[in-house]
């Protein structure tokens, strides 16, 4: 359903803006609203080391040892040095419970650290992650396929969304027979009332060239979408 305003409302703001309300003349509320798709070229892979042990010194070497390797295969395969956190070392004292006696035994020292890493090839991404596999690493907390030209294409879809909101105004204006007397003001904020903007109801969405760094056997990554909006206040005369 589509959702607008001609309202009378408090307070005036300045341009790029928002206050705590809109104005106390006529006028429309538009949100546009733009999505950019991409084929991502970087992946992000957070993985981790768990070893437990009753020597807490066992557990760290080992913790460490395997930690070295990784961070060693990781460059192996081209991931800068910028690119890498290894954590600090976090330990823990693990029991678990002997239903015969109702105490809690002492199973070892948990020692765990974990690795994040920006890889730029997705062609090595599944060798890589075999790779850290065999030399240890236990957990793979996260995987994340990004693309190295976020910021450009946020703002890409930024001005989209500006676009689709003055063509929204437009539209309003039109069903209802009204003249827009011009921007009020505008923001990537939305306005801080109960009342839900205008929306229309096909949103823009463009697809961002991949520049050649579509792999298609990598894992399916598959695409992302950057989605931004824009938000308008216009005032209006019968």
């Amino acid at each position: 359903m589509r959702k607008f305003v001609f309202a009378t409302i408090a307070s005036a703001i300045s341009l790029n803006v928002f206050a705590q309300s809109a104005p106390d003349s006529p006028h429309i509320y538009i949100q546009g609203q733009a999505t950019v798709t991409a084929i991502p070229d970087n992946v992000k892979l957070t993985v981790g080391i768990v070893e437990v042990d009753k020597d807490l010194i066992a557990a760290k070497n080992k913790a460490d040892t395997t930690m070295a390797k990784a961070i060693k295969l990781a460059k192996s395969q081209g991931v800068d040095e910028k690119g890498i956190y290894a954590s600090n070392i976090s330990i823990d004292r693990q029991t678990e419970y002997n239903r015969e006696t109702g105490k809690q035994n002492f199973v070892g020292y948990r020692v765990t650290r974990s690795l994040s890493l920006t890889l730029e090839d997705l062609k090595k991404y599944p060798i890589l992650l075999q790779q850290l596999v065999d030399s240890g690493i236990n957990e793979i907390n996260q995987t994340q396929f990004v693309s190295s030209r976020y910021d450009e294409l946020h703002k890409q879809a930024q001005k989209l969304a500006i676009k689709d909101a003055k063509a929204a105004a437009k539209e309003l204006a039109s069903d209802y027979g009204v003249e827009l007397k011009g921007l009020y003001t505008a923001s990537n904020s939305p306005l801080k009332t109960d009342v839900q903007p205008y929306m229309r109801a096909e949103k823009m969405m463009v697809a961002a060239d991949a520049s050649g760094n579509y792999v298609p056997d990598a894992y399916q990554s598959g695409e992302i979408t950057i989605t931004a909006s824009s938000y308008a206040v216009y005032l209006i005369e019968n």
